[in-house]
């Protein structure tokens, strides 16, 4: 029968990158770093869930518990205990920062973070708390944007709020050191899909269905295939620099309705072959002077 242990995580630099740690095990190490240091610890190896092949890259990789983290585990060489496993983590409500002179802490001081003690280990998006979140972020930084509406006027267009109304247990939220985060939220009619990176850019799809996408930076898209858009509803688009597009091929136009060009400046165009202009009804051409040459 294998025996339980509970410890603290105290190095995760695993030289093997195997995503063993250096746990100070409760029973079987003191405290005392005078007597056994962190850099004497055994390293402990990660158990790996059933959906992971953790064979030849194959699966998730095996990290997630840093300095301070307490884990639980065995030993799979039973007595003998010099092959440590740990399979799970343990949160709660840190009162107190790390006390880096002794063990069963994390080395560095860093964690438990102290603007987060007397705090739950859950993430606060997890708990329907948005304050000092990506939430808050995007809710302070929503984007505007003008298009045309025709006859040369312009409408205001600003970006969609989040729809974040996550309750208690129904998010399932994993957020990282960076700040990088992702939110599989089920709560019955806010359903979400929320994706973000720290500097900003994200994709959220709402729960009616609708997607927002918001690029903080530069954007490459690569089609190497056929590309096809299918939209039932108003397109809008402004762009603050220049718009350069090349064509290989042919350029086929059709608009069922009207067609409202304004330029501000100058308009040039040059075709190396012919023009046809074919008007079923009457054609205008107004300037302060025409000429034809």
């Amino acid at each position: 029968m294998l025996n339980m242990y509970q410890g603290v995580v105290e190095d995760r630099k695993d030289p093997m990158e195997l995503g063993r740690c250096r746990v100070r095990w409760i029973g079987l190490h003191t405290e005392e770093k005078n007597l056994i240091k962190t850099e004497d610890l055994p390293w402990s190896y990660p158990v790996q869930p059933i959906t992971s092949a953790a064979m030849s890259g194959i699966g998730t990789t095996p990290l997630g518990p840093v300095e301070g983290t307490w884990v639980v585990g065995f030993f799979r060489d039973g007595e003998k205990r010099q092959q440590p496993v740990y399979f799970g983590t343990l949160g709660g409500i840190p009162q107190k920062e790390a006390d880096t002179s002794t063990g069963f802490n994390d080395p560095q001081g860093k964690y438990p973070l102290s603007e987060r003690l007397e705090e739950q280990d859950t993430n606060r998006l997890a708990r329907g708390m948005e304050d000092d979140t990506p939430i808050s972020i995007r809710r302070n930084s929503l984007d505007e944007m003008q298009a045309p509406s025709g006859g040369g006027q312009l409408k205001d267009i600003q970006e969609p709020e989040t729809e974040y109304a996550a309750e208690y247990p129904f998010n399932h939220v994993r957020f990282t050191e960076s700040g990088h985060l992702h939110e599989f939220d089920d709560t019955e009619g806010a359903e979400r899909i929320h994706v973000y990176h720290t500097a900003g850019s994200f994709e959220e799809i709402y729960p009616d269905g609708s997607r927002v996408v918001k690029v903080v930076s530069d954007n490459y898209t690569a089609i190497l295939g056929e590309n096809n858009i299918h939209i039932t509803k108003d397109t809008n688009g402004h762009v603050v620099g220049d718009v350069n597009i090349l064509v290989n091929g042919d350029v086929n136009l059709e608009v069922d309705g009207d067609m409202d060009t304004h330029v501000d400046g100058d308009y040039s165009l040059r075709v190396d072959g012919k023009i046809d202009i074919i008007a079923q009804k009457q054609v205008t051409v107004q300037g302060k002077s025409i000429n034809l040459n």
